[in-house]
Protein backbone atom coordinates (compact mmCIF):
# COMPACT_ATOMS: atom_id res chain seq x y z
CA UNK A 1 0.00 0.00 0.00
CA UNK A 2 1.55 3.38 -1.66
CA UNK A 3 1.96 6.02 1.44
CA UNK A 4 -0.29 9.43 1.46
CA UNK A 5 1.57 12.05 -0.20
CA UNK A 6 3.17 14.21 2.73
CA UNK A 7 3.86 18.64 1.33
CA UNK A 8 7.37 18.87 2.45
CA UNK A 9 9.68 21.23 0.04
CA UNK A 10 11.40 18.24 -1.53
CA UNK A 11 8.25 16.63 -2.51
CA UNK A 12 7.20 20.10 -3.96
CA UNK A 13 9.68 20.23 -5.76
CA UNK A 14 10.10 17.27 -6.78
CA UNK A 15 6.43 17.00 -8.56
CA UNK A 16 5.87 20.25 -9.03
CA UNK A 17 3.77 21.08 -11.67
CA UNK A 18 5.01 22.95 -14.52
CA UNK A 19 0.68 24.16 -14.80
CA UNK A 20 1.69 26.70 -11.97
CA UNK A 21 2.84 29.70 -14.00
CA UNK A 22 -1.06 29.22 -15.39
CA UNK A 23 -1.78 31.27 -12.39
CA UNK A 24 0.33 33.87 -13.13
CA UNK A 25 -0.48 33.91 -17.04
CA UNK A 26 -4.21 34.41 -15.37
CA UNK A 27 -3.15 36.55 -12.84
CA UNK A 28 -0.77 39.02 -14.68
CA UNK A 29 -3.41 39.67 -17.70
CA UNK A 30 -5.89 41.53 -15.33
CA UNK A 31 -4.16 44.67 -15.32
CA UNK A 32 -4.14 44.80 -19.11
CA UNK A 33 -7.76 43.62 -19.17
CA UNK A 34 -8.58 46.46 -16.90
CA UNK A 35 -6.60 49.24 -18.61
CA UNK A 36 -9.52 49.99 -21.04
CA UNK A 37 -11.70 50.62 -18.22
CA UNK A 38 -11.59 54.60 -17.11
CA UNK A 39 -12.17 54.64 -12.77
CA UNK A 40 -10.21 55.54 -10.46
CA UNK A 41 -10.19 52.09 -8.94
CA UNK A 42 -8.38 50.44 -11.75
CA UNK A 43 -4.87 51.72 -11.20
CA UNK A 44 -4.62 50.47 -7.08
CA UNK A 45 -6.05 47.22 -8.18
CA UNK A 46 -3.48 46.77 -11.47
CA UNK A 47 -0.38 47.21 -9.13
CA UNK A 48 -2.48 44.79 -6.25
CA UNK A 49 -2.56 42.11 -9.32
CA UNK A 50 0.80 42.82 -11.46
CA UNK A 51 2.60 43.16 -7.67
CA UNK A 52 0.96 39.83 -6.70
CA UNK A 53 1.75 38.01 -10.25
CA UNK A 54 5.43 38.90 -9.56
CA UNK A 55 5.70 37.86 -6.33
CA UNK A 56 4.11 34.23 -7.11
CA UNK A 57 6.66 33.92 -10.54
CA UNK A 58 9.88 34.40 -7.92
CA UNK A 59 8.15 32.21 -5.26
CA UNK A 60 7.36 29.54 -7.99
CA UNK A 61 10.68 29.69 -9.91
CA UNK A 62 12.70 28.26 -6.77
CA UNK A 63 10.99 24.74 -7.11
CA UNK A 64 10.77 25.16 -10.82
CA UNK A 65 14.28 25.37 -11.45
CA UNK A 66 15.60 23.28 -8.67
CA UNK A 67 13.48 20.56 -9.78
CA UNK A 68 16.03 20.33 -13.51
CA UNK A 69 18.85 19.95 -11.13
CA UNK A 70 17.45 18.07 -8.50
CA UNK A 71 14.73 15.64 -9.55
CA UNK A 72 15.53 15.50 -13.75
CA UNK A 73 13.36 12.28 -14.16
CA UNK A 74 10.25 13.95 -12.88
CA UNK A 75 11.36 16.93 -15.67
CA UNK A 76 11.41 13.89 -17.71
CA UNK A 77 8.14 12.07 -17.09
CA UNK A 78 6.44 15.51 -17.31
CA UNK A 79 7.85 16.25 -20.97
CA UNK A 80 6.92 12.65 -22.00
CA UNK A 81 3.13 13.65 -20.53
CA UNK A 82 0.66 13.80 -22.96
CA UNK A 83 -0.73 16.86 -21.14
CA UNK A 84 1.39 17.84 -18.70
CA UNK A 85 4.03 18.69 -21.05
CA UNK A 86 2.47 21.10 -22.78
CA UNK A 87 2.37 23.50 -19.79
CA UNK A 88 6.01 24.48 -19.56
CA UNK A 89 6.17 27.25 -22.21
CA UNK A 90 3.41 29.04 -19.14
CA UNK A 91 6.77 30.13 -17.53
CA UNK A 92 8.36 32.13 -20.21
CA UNK A 93 4.92 33.66 -21.19
CA UNK A 94 4.57 34.54 -17.92
CA UNK A 95 7.90 36.59 -18.93
CA UNK A 96 6.28 38.24 -21.81
CA UNK A 97 2.99 39.21 -20.24
CA UNK A 98 5.42 41.09 -17.39
CA UNK A 99 6.94 43.04 -20.34
CA UNK A 100 3.39 43.84 -21.86
CA UNK A 101 2.65 44.95 -18.40
CA UNK A 102 5.70 47.59 -18.24
CA UNK A 103 4.96 48.56 -21.99
CA UNK A 104 1.31 49.88 -20.76
CA UNK A 105 2.17 51.34 -17.41
CA UNK A 106 5.47 52.45 -17.85
CA UNK A 107 5.85 54.99 -15.27
CA UNK A 108 4.22 52.17 -12.35
CA UNK A 109 7.53 51.00 -10.99
CA UNK A 110 10.52 53.00 -12.86
CA UNK A 111 11.01 55.61 -15.12
CA UNK A 112 9.91 54.93 -18.86
CA UNK A 113 13.21 54.12 -20.54
CA UNK A 114 13.88 51.66 -17.77
CA UNK A 115 10.55 49.65 -18.05
CA UNK A 116 11.09 50.04 -22.17
CA UNK A 117 14.64 48.31 -21.55
CA UNK A 118 13.24 45.88 -19.17
CA UNK A 119 10.52 45.08 -21.15
CA UNK A 120 12.49 44.17 -24.40
CA UNK A 121 14.63 41.82 -22.35
CA UNK A 122 11.98 40.45 -20.55
CA UNK A 123 10.62 39.90 -23.86
CA UNK A 124 13.36 38.39 -25.37
CA UNK A 125 13.77 36.00 -22.48
CA UNK A 126 10.57 34.97 -22.43
CA UNK A 127 10.90 34.24 -26.44
CA UNK A 128 13.56 32.27 -26.13
CA UNK A 129 12.55 30.33 -23.44
CA UNK A 130 9.09 29.48 -25.67
CA UNK A 131 11.10 28.85 -28.55
CA UNK A 132 13.47 26.44 -26.83
CA UNK A 133 10.57 24.75 -24.68
CA UNK A 134 8.74 24.60 -27.80
CA UNK A 135 11.55 22.25 -29.64
CA UNK A 136 11.49 20.08 -26.83
CA UNK A 137 8.12 19.59 -26.52
CA UNK A 138 7.41 18.51 -29.55
CA UNK A 139 10.50 16.43 -30.08
CA UNK A 140 9.02 14.61 -27.37
CA UNK A 141 5.86 14.19 -28.59
CA UNK A 142 6.57 13.34 -32.02
CA UNK A 143 8.92 10.83 -30.67
CA UNK A 144 6.08 9.88 -27.92
CA UNK A 145 5.02 6.09 -29.28
CA UNK A 146 1.84 5.76 -26.72
CA UNK A 147 0.06 9.18 -27.28
CA UNK A 148 -3.57 8.55 -28.29
CA UNK A 149 -6.45 10.96 -29.87
CA UNK A 150 -8.11 11.04 -26.73
CA UNK A 151 -5.63 12.70 -25.14
CA UNK A 152 -5.73 15.23 -27.24
CA UNK A 153 -7.39 18.35 -25.57
CA UNK A 154 -7.28 22.54 -25.87
CA UNK A 155 -4.33 22.84 -23.87
CA UNK A 156 -2.59 21.34 -26.39
CA UNK A 157 -3.08 25.01 -27.80
CA UNK A 158 -0.70 26.31 -25.03
CA UNK A 159 2.56 25.89 -27.64
CA UNK A 160 0.92 28.14 -29.81
CA UNK A 161 -0.22 30.52 -28.05
CA UNK A 162 2.66 31.02 -26.24
CA UNK A 163 4.08 31.59 -30.50
CA UNK A 164 1.27 33.85 -31.06
CA UNK A 165 1.90 36.64 -27.89
CA UNK A 166 5.38 37.42 -28.42
CA UNK A 167 4.40 39.47 -31.14
CA UNK A 168 2.21 41.19 -28.94
CA UNK A 169 4.86 42.80 -27.00
CA UNK A 170 7.59 42.66 -30.53
CA UNK A 171 5.70 44.74 -32.66
CA UNK A 172 4.68 47.38 -30.03
CA UNK A 173 8.77 47.44 -28.65
CA UNK A 174 9.88 47.77 -32.57
CA UNK A 175 7.94 50.91 -32.28
CA UNK A 176 9.16 52.23 -29.40
CA UNK A 177 12.89 51.14 -29.35
CA UNK A 178 14.09 51.69 -33.03
CA UNK A 179 17.39 50.56 -31.72
CA UNK A 180 16.02 47.29 -31.50
CA UNK A 181 13.14 47.11 -34.30
CA UNK A 182 14.63 44.96 -37.05
CA UNK A 183 15.20 42.40 -34.30
CA UNK A 184 11.66 42.66 -32.84
CA UNK A 185 10.17 43.51 -36.00
CA UNK A 186 12.10 39.42 -37.63
CA UNK A 187 11.07 37.71 -34.30
CA UNK A 188 7.60 38.66 -34.08
CA UNK A 189 6.62 38.24 -37.94
CA UNK A 190 8.14 34.75 -37.63
CA UNK A 191 6.77 33.96 -34.46
CA UNK A 192 2.99 34.87 -35.78
CA UNK A 193 3.36 32.50 -38.78
CA UNK A 194 4.64 29.71 -36.39
CA UNK A 195 1.80 30.58 -33.54
CA UNK A 196 -0.92 30.87 -36.69
CA UNK A 197 -0.03 27.53 -38.64
CA UNK A 198 0.05 25.45 -35.38
CA UNK A 199 -3.26 26.55 -34.13
CA UNK A 200 -4.53 25.38 -37.16
CA UNK A 201 -2.69 22.07 -36.99
CA UNK A 202 -3.19 21.69 -33.69
CA UNK A 203 -6.56 22.97 -33.37
CA UNK A 204 -7.97 20.31 -35.86
CA UNK A 205 -6.44 17.41 -34.29
CA UNK A 206 -8.45 18.66 -31.08
CA UNK A 207 -11.29 19.58 -32.56
CA UNK A 208 -11.44 15.98 -34.17
CA UNK A 209 -11.04 14.66 -30.67
CA UNK A 210 -13.76 16.31 -29.06
CA UNK A 211 -16.12 15.26 -32.18
CA UNK A 212 -15.28 11.69 -32.19
CA UNK A 213 -14.60 10.94 -28.40
CA UNK A 214 -16.48 11.15 -25.35
CA UNK A 215 -15.27 14.51 -23.52
CA UNK A 216 -12.24 14.64 -21.57
CA UNK A 217 -12.12 13.32 -17.56
CA UNK A 218 -13.40 16.58 -15.20
CA UNK A 219 -9.87 17.78 -14.13
CA UNK A 220 -9.16 18.94 -17.65
CA UNK A 221 -12.98 20.30 -18.68
CA UNK A 222 -11.33 24.02 -17.93
CA UNK A 223 -8.75 23.92 -20.48
CA UNK A 224 -12.01 24.12 -23.19
CA UNK A 225 -11.64 27.94 -22.70
CA UNK A 226 -8.29 27.84 -24.06
CA UNK A 227 -9.57 27.61 -27.35
CA UNK A 228 -10.69 31.15 -26.12
CA UNK A 229 -7.16 32.36 -26.62
CA UNK A 230 -5.69 32.42 -30.11
CA UNK A 231 -8.01 34.41 -31.91
CA UNK A 232 -8.66 36.57 -29.16
CA UNK A 233 -4.67 37.07 -29.22
CA UNK A 234 -4.13 37.46 -33.14
CA UNK A 235 -6.82 40.16 -33.21
CA UNK A 236 -4.48 42.03 -30.33
CA UNK A 237 -1.27 41.22 -32.32
CA UNK A 238 -3.04 42.99 -35.46
CA UNK A 239 -4.09 46.06 -33.24
CA UNK A 240 -0.39 46.43 -32.52
CA UNK A 241 0.62 45.94 -36.06
CA UNK A 242 -2.03 48.96 -36.98
CA UNK A 243 0.11 51.51 -34.59
CA UNK A 244 3.47 49.95 -35.52
CA UNK A 245 2.56 50.93 -39.32
CA UNK A 246 0.90 54.26 -39.06
CA UNK A 247 4.32 55.30 -36.91
CA UNK A 248 7.09 53.35 -39.38
CA UNK A 249 6.78 52.61 -43.07
CA UNK A 250 8.07 48.92 -43.75
CA UNK A 251 8.46 46.84 -46.83
CA UNK A 252 6.47 49.75 -48.28
CA UNK A 253 3.01 48.10 -46.83
CA UNK A 254 0.56 51.08 -47.10
CA UNK A 255 -0.61 52.09 -43.75
CA UNK A 256 -3.92 53.38 -44.73
CA UNK A 257 -4.77 50.17 -46.83
CA UNK A 258 -3.62 47.58 -43.79
CA UNK A 259 -5.43 49.67 -40.81
CA UNK A 260 -8.74 49.01 -43.46
CA UNK A 261 -8.16 45.26 -43.45
CA UNK A 262 -7.07 44.85 -39.92
CA UNK A 263 -9.25 46.11 -38.61
CA UNK A 264 -11.93 43.47 -40.03
CA UNK A 265 -9.54 41.32 -39.02
CA UNK A 266 -9.71 42.38 -35.60
CA UNK A 267 -13.98 41.89 -35.30
CA UNK A 268 -13.30 38.66 -37.27
CA UNK A 269 -11.40 37.04 -34.76
CA UNK A 270 -12.50 38.68 -31.51
CA UNK A 271 -16.31 37.52 -32.25
CA UNK A 272 -14.77 33.84 -32.87
CA UNK A 273 -13.52 34.38 -29.81
CA UNK A 274 -16.14 35.86 -28.37
CA UNK A 275 -18.65 32.78 -29.89
CA UNK A 276 -16.30 30.10 -28.46
CA UNK A 277 -16.55 31.87 -24.80
CA UNK A 278 -20.31 31.18 -24.94
CA UNK A 279 -19.47 27.19 -26.49
CA UNK A 280 -17.32 26.89 -23.21
CA UNK A 281 -19.52 28.22 -20.75
CA UNK A 282 -22.51 25.86 -22.38
CA UNK A 283 -20.03 22.60 -21.58
CA UNK A 284 -18.80 23.65 -18.11
CA UNK A 285 -22.41 23.82 -17.69
CA UNK A 286 -22.81 20.29 -19.10
CA UNK A 287 -20.12 19.34 -16.83
CA UNK A 288 -22.00 20.47 -13.47
CA UNK A 289 -25.19 18.94 -14.33
CA UNK A 290 -24.18 15.99 -15.81
CA UNK A 291 -20.80 14.93 -15.27
CA UNK A 292 -19.00 16.65 -12.13
CA UNK A 293 -16.14 19.33 -11.99
CA UNK A 294 -14.13 18.75 -9.35
CA UNK A 295 -11.60 21.73 -8.51
CA UNK A 296 -8.10 20.84 -10.13
CA UNK A 297 -4.89 23.11 -10.77
CA UNK A 298 -6.33 23.12 -14.53
CA UNK A 299 -9.09 25.49 -13.50
CA UNK A 300 -6.35 28.27 -13.87
CA UNK A 301 -7.20 27.61 -17.74
CA UNK A 302 -10.72 29.97 -16.72
CA UNK A 303 -8.59 32.88 -15.88
CA UNK A 304 -5.93 33.62 -18.57
CA UNK A 305 -8.07 33.00 -21.66
CA UNK A 306 -10.60 35.00 -19.96
CA UNK A 307 -8.18 37.79 -20.31
CA UNK A 308 -6.77 37.70 -23.54
CA UNK A 309 -10.89 37.69 -24.21
CA UNK A 310 -11.08 40.80 -22.08
CA UNK A 311 -8.36 42.85 -24.22
CA UNK A 312 -9.74 41.76 -27.36
CA UNK A 313 -12.87 42.95 -26.66
CA UNK A 314 -11.18 46.45 -25.63
CA UNK A 315 -9.60 46.58 -28.70
CA UNK A 316 -13.09 45.39 -30.94
CA UNK A 317 -14.61 47.97 -28.56
CA UNK A 318 -11.60 50.49 -29.89
CA UNK A 319 -11.97 50.20 -33.54
CA UNK A 320 -15.53 49.72 -33.92
CA UNK A 321 -17.00 52.35 -31.01
CA UNK A 322 -19.66 49.75 -30.85
CA UNK A 323 -21.89 49.99 -27.51
CA UNK A 324 -22.59 46.40 -28.03
CA UNK A 325 -19.16 45.51 -27.76
CA UNK A 326 -18.79 47.90 -25.04
CA UNK A 327 -21.14 45.67 -23.13
CA UNK A 328 -19.86 42.92 -23.63
CA UNK A 329 -16.43 44.10 -22.74
CA UNK A 330 -17.78 44.96 -19.62
CA UNK A 331 -19.31 41.59 -19.01
CA UNK A 332 -15.90 39.73 -19.76
CA UNK A 333 -14.09 41.56 -17.45
CA UNK A 334 -16.61 41.09 -14.56
CA UNK A 335 -16.67 37.31 -15.75
CA UNK A 336 -13.19 37.35 -15.65
CA UNK A 337 -12.56 39.00 -11.58
CA UNK A 338 -15.32 36.55 -10.62
CA UNK A 339 -13.86 33.23 -12.02
CA UNK A 340 -9.79 35.03 -10.64
CA UNK A 341 -11.54 35.10 -6.85
CA UNK A 342 -13.10 31.74 -6.90
CA UNK A 343 -10.17 30.03 -8.25
CA UNK A 344 -7.91 31.45 -6.08
CA UNK A 345 -9.78 30.59 -3.06
CA UNK A 346 -10.34 27.16 -4.02
CA UNK A 347 -6.39 26.72 -4.69
CA UNK A 348 -5.25 28.68 -1.59
CA UNK A 349 -7.43 25.65 0.54
CA UNK A 350 -5.69 22.88 -1.83
CA UNK A 351 -2.30 25.06 -0.57
CA UNK A 352 -3.17 24.73 2.49
CA UNK A 353 -3.97 21.79 2.89
CA UNK A 354 -1.24 20.46 0.81
CA UNK A 355 -2.96 18.43 -1.55
CA UNK A 356 -2.96 20.23 -4.50
CA UNK A 357 0.82 19.53 -4.45
CA UNK A 358 0.41 15.64 -4.72
CA UNK A 359 1.69 13.99 -8.29
CA UNK A 360 -1.17 13.82 -10.78
CA UNK A 361 0.44 11.57 -13.39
Amino acid sequence: MSQPFKATPASITQHFNPAWFASIMGTAVIPLALSFVKAPWVMPVSIFFLGFSVLLFLLFLLPWTAKFFLYPQSVKKDLNHPVAANFFPTMPISLILFALNLLKFPTLFFSEQVSLTLAYYLWLAGATGIYLMGFVILGHIFRHQEIKLQHANFGWYIPPVSKLIIPIAGFELAQKLPVHAEMALTVSLISLGVGFFLFLFVGAAVYHRYVYHELPMSRFAATFFIGIAPTAIISVVLFKMIHLFEHQAYFSISAEAFVTMAKLGIIITWGFSAWWFVMALIIIVYYLRVVELPYALSWWAFTFPSGALCVSSGVAWKVTGFSGVQYFYYAVVLFLLVVWGLVFLRTAKGVLSGKIFAPTH
